[in-house]
This record gives structure tokens, C-alpha cells and sequence, in this order.
């Protein structure tokens, strides 16, 4: 698994854009509480613009393997492979509006890397790479939240033993999902990832 995410790194290192000012801090995991995993409600309305994508790239919204674990062990090897993938993508993409790359207002787009995106583009290119490196699509869901300024952001959440953690493109510290500023509202469903389901709240 080491050399799947390095091969990984290494072809993403090799398009690298610019994402301004992220700089993972000394201790990329923030370690100051204890979390928990998200408590899911009812079925939720996909985002607006993820069918589209879904139509594009079916493998990415099939079901996923029932004997796949719900959740990672988050080991000392776990926990530096998700702090590399989540600070190398936060580099390796220039942040750029849907309007401004695609004259629509939602494109989800699986091939940001070495270019430009917005929220949903780092947080599947995270997905897609962790994938990649053998970890189990269950455990890495994409996540709607509003920020403090009621704006709509996408993030990836990844399930562990310890908990469910957040790989953000605006803060480059790994986040317990309780500790973020963020008003949780759906993220996709572990058994189906073309489905979605609304979130509990953290508190």
C-alpha cells in the first residue's frame, strides 16, 4: 500500500498548481478532542450537478463491495498517507469557481489535478487517489456543509476506528468532523455512493 500512494504522489507531483497560502502545520492531524462517526438521517437530494457526473463516470457511483470494512484502521501508516494525499491535492489544484472554468454553476470534475477546480474537485481528486491506494471507497465519502459565511462547501470525510475526520481544501489541518466550523447537511451514503443521506448534528 506505501508504494501505491508514492507511485500516486509522485504522478501528482509532477502537475503541480498552485493553492494559495496552504501549508499543512507541524501536526497535520489535529489531535486536541476525541470525535465520533456521523450519525446519518433520512435519504437526501444528490448535489446539484453529481448525476451529471455519475452519468460520466459510473464506476465512481456504483455500489460499493458489502465486505469492504465500514471503517479504516487509522495506524501510524494510515494516518501519513491521508496527511500526504490531503496536503499534495490542496497544492496540486488552483482553485477556480465553476463559472469562471466551465460556464456552468456546478461541474463536478474527476480531472482537476495539475489544473484548476473548486471544493468538489479537490475533494474527489482526494477520493479518487485514496481509492487508488487500496483504501476502501466506504470509508471515503464526499460531504455537503454551509461554512460560517452560509456558503456551500464540499469536503471528504473518511471513517475510522478513531472516528470520522474531514480532508478540507480550506483548512489544511486533518479535522475531527465535531471540531470543524461547518453545519453539517448530507454526504453520500456508505452503501451506495450515488445515494445521499442527510447529517446529524455534531453537538
Amino acid at each position: 500500500m506505501r508504494y501505491a500512494i508514492h507511485l500516486a504522489l509522485l504522478a501528482m507531483a509532477a502537475n503541480l498548481g498552485a493553492c494559495a497560502n496552504l501549508t499543512a502545520p507541524q501536526d497535520a492531524f489535529y489531535t486536541g478532542a476525541k470525535t465520533s462517526l456521523i450519525a446519518e438521517g433520512r435519504t437526501a437530494s444528490p448535489p446539484p450537478g453529481f448525476i451529471s457526473f455519475c452519468m460520466h463516470n459510473l464506476a465512481r457511483c456504483q455500489d460499493n463491495d458489502a465486505a469492504a470494512p465500514s471503517q479504516l484502521a487509522l495506524t501510524a501508516e494510515n494516518r501519513s498517507m491521508l496527511e500526504a494525499v490531503n496536503e499534495r491535492v490542496n497544492r496540486a489544484i488552483a482553485y477556480k469557481g465553476d463559472r469562471e472554468n466551465w460556464s456552468v454553476a456546478n461541474f463536478w470534475n474527476l480531472d482537476a489535478l495539475g489544473k484548476s477546480g473548486d471544493c468538489k474537485d479537490y475533494a474527489l481528486a482526494k477520493q479518487q487517489v485514496l481509492i487508488a491506494a487500496g483504501l476502501p471507497q466506504k470509508v471515503l465519502r464526499i460531504a455537503i456543509v454551509k461554512t460560517p459565511k452560509n456558503e456551500l462547501h464540499a469536503v471528504l470525510t473518511v471513517d475510522t476506528d478513531q472516528g470520522a475526520f474531514v480532508l478540507d481544501s480550506i483548512n489544511p489541518q486533518i479535522m475531527p468532523w465535531t471540531e470543524t466550523s461547518y453545519s453539517w447537511l448530507s454526504r453520500q451514503s456508505a452503501q451506495n455512493p450515488l445515494a445521499w443521506v442527510t447529517i446529524a448534528s455534531a453537538y
